[in-house]
């Protein structure tokens, strides 16, 4: 009886990452194809910007939206499934992602804290580019705060999924953060600056797509023993 509900534990186990993997390779196709339409413009064989990586509310901006909101709903799936309540302050953390990236929220709030403290431009950025810094370094202080008290009295599971999400968090604010300030400081000319931007943005997007398909994997172990073992990716 143990061994046929072992079995066919890991062969649920099994059927999980199957269909997780199967959807990060969609997910893939979709943003390598959002690439290749946004350098197809450099020729005369599209023009429409709708498909561009760096044009608001275009094509590869909305399919982010909804990768990141995919994410913020398997979180709190997880949450509920493994009844562990740090994946609900992760949640937090990409639905601020969410409204940042749609509503601009560091950019609106940068210039504002700009202003305020009087910040000059220097090393090639904007004042703006350093409140825009300022907002969002607060804000990932905050929220991996919140995350920080369950990680320090969680589960082994839940640490080892907090110590993989924060390396992809990583990852992300190297596009979004570093490469967008190189862009923004670099002047040599539209060529690179196309391609710093498609750098940027198409960078941030397999991340999310990456970040994705994580949140669905440990959904999809949160019903087997992910409360009481470690994760194994």
């Amino acid at each position: 009886f143990f061994a046929r509900d072992e079995l066919r534990q890991q062969l649920s186990i099994g059927s999980d990452a199957s269909r997780a993997t199967y959807v990060l390779l969609s997910l893939l196709a979709v943003d390598f194809a959002f690439v290749f339409l946004h350098f197809l413009q450099l020729t005369d064989l599209i023009n429409d910007t709708s498909f561009s990586l760096e044009g608001d509310r275009a094509y590869p901006e909305r399919f982010q939206y909804m990768k990141l909101l995919s994410i913020v709903i398997l979180m709190l799936l997880v949450r509920k499934r493994a009844d562990m309540i740090g994946f609900s302050a992760w949640s937090l953390l990409f639905f601020y992602l969410l409204i940042d990236d749609a509503f601009q929220v560091h950019e609106s709030l940068g210039g504002y804290v700009a202003a305020s403290l009087g910040i000059s431009p220097a090393l090639g950025l904007r004042a703006q580019d350093f409140g825009e810094l300022i907002v969002s370094a607060s804000a990932a202080i905050v929220l991996l705060g919140l995350i920080a008290v369950p990680y320090l009295r969680g589960s082994g599971a839940f640490r080892q999924a907090s110590y993989h999400l924060f390396l992809l968090l990583l990852a992300l604010a190297f596009f979004g953060v570093f490469v967008d300030m190189l862009h923004v400081a670099t002047d040599l000319g539209w060529k690179v600056s196309f391609v710093l931007g498609a750098m940027e943005d198409g960078g941030e997007m397999i991340i999310v797509t990456i970040i994705t398909w994580y949140a669905l994997l440990i959904f999809g172990r949160a019903g087997n023993r992910f409360e009481s073992s470690k994760l194994a990716v």
